[in-house]
């Protein structure tokens, strides 16, 4: 069964950078896309406008789908300027909100992967309201690979970089980050940033890697002493040319969301680098 690649858009400049990685991911692991555009119908009560409230309705979902026809052509044109044109790529029109509508679609359709472009946002913007890239991150069921706006793929994935605690779920995670990067031939580097400055992290990283039970043979391992764990991790992909970033996500609550924003969605946006993020909840060991 082909690989099936789910790439919610709006047909943002985002977007269109991200349907690049999409197809060039789907063309090397023979699978297939699918694109998802969903719209939003205004909350209008019935009994305001009882004769016309369905004429509304039908209008605003006449409107959607002919902007959503209008917009398909520019994706196959991006397919084809990339000789992708081969890619089978499926488009649906959905109406509910971005986020519910994409994790409906990814279960439903069971997504092995979702790629989608992430916009820029700092500062108490991007803590406090957030964005549909990052809920999906934290809520999907299958991993999903953020594409930053200024990201540029030129079709090869030589280093994956991925971060660990030393724990089953991070070697679960780091086991799948390696098969994913085995079908690029890419080389997978396994960090720990101590920002304890604990001595002892060598010796607990060494007898972590004797438990993993898969081949590591292309795998570096290191820890890396700093106090500045963000400034670390971007001269750490600068410095080894790092394709893909990816990180394990565990879903945090509401106070816990506000204090101690999740790393992985700040990086994807103040990287050039695309973030790769494992859903904890629905990792599953691959034998």
């Amino acid at each position: 069964m082909a690989m099936k690649i789910l790439f919610p858009t709006d047909f943002s400049k985002p977007a269109e950078k991200a349907f690049i990685y999409a197809l060039k991911v789907a063309d090397r692991m023979q699978g297939e896309i699918l694109t998802v555009h969903s719209y939003e119908l205004p909350r209008i009560s019935p009994r305001h406008l009882p004769n016309t409230l369905s004429d509304i309705y039908n209008s605003i979902q006449l409107e959607e789908f002919e902007n959503f026809k209008n917009e398909i052509p520019t994706l196959r044109n991006i397919a084809r300027a990339h000789q992708l044109g081969h890619v089978k790529v499926t488009n649906v029109l959905e109406e509910g909100k971005p986020l519910s509508t994409i994790i409906r679609v990814a279960r439903k359709e069971n997504a092995d992967l979702i790629i989608m472009g992430t916009k820029g946002a700092t500062g108490l913007r991007e803590i406090f309201l957030g964005s549909v890239t990052g809920e999906v991150m934290e809520k999907a069921p299958c991993p999903v690979l953020g594409i930053p706006l200024n990201a540029e793929f030129d079709g090869v994935l030589n280093v994956f970089a991925v971060t660990t605690d030393f724990s089953q779920e991070d070697a679960v995670a780091l086991k799948q980050v390696s098969q994913f990067a085995g079908i690029f031939g890419a080389e997978v580097r396994c960090i720990h940033f101590d920002v304890l400055h604990q001595e002892k992290l060598i010796h607990q990283l060494s007898q972590w890697k004797e438990e993993l039970d898969f081949d590591i043979s292309h795998i570096h391992f290191e820890v890396i002493d700093t106090s500045h764990l963000e400034n670390s991790m971007v001269e750490y992909i600068d410095k080894h040319e790092v394709d893909i970033v990816a990180m394990l996500i565990h879903k945090r609550g509401f106070f816990e969301e506000m204090f101690n924003y999740s790393l992985a969605k700040k990086m994807a946006y103040h990287l050039y680098t695309p973030i790769l993020a494992l859903p904890a909840a629905v990792l599953v060991s691959v034998n």
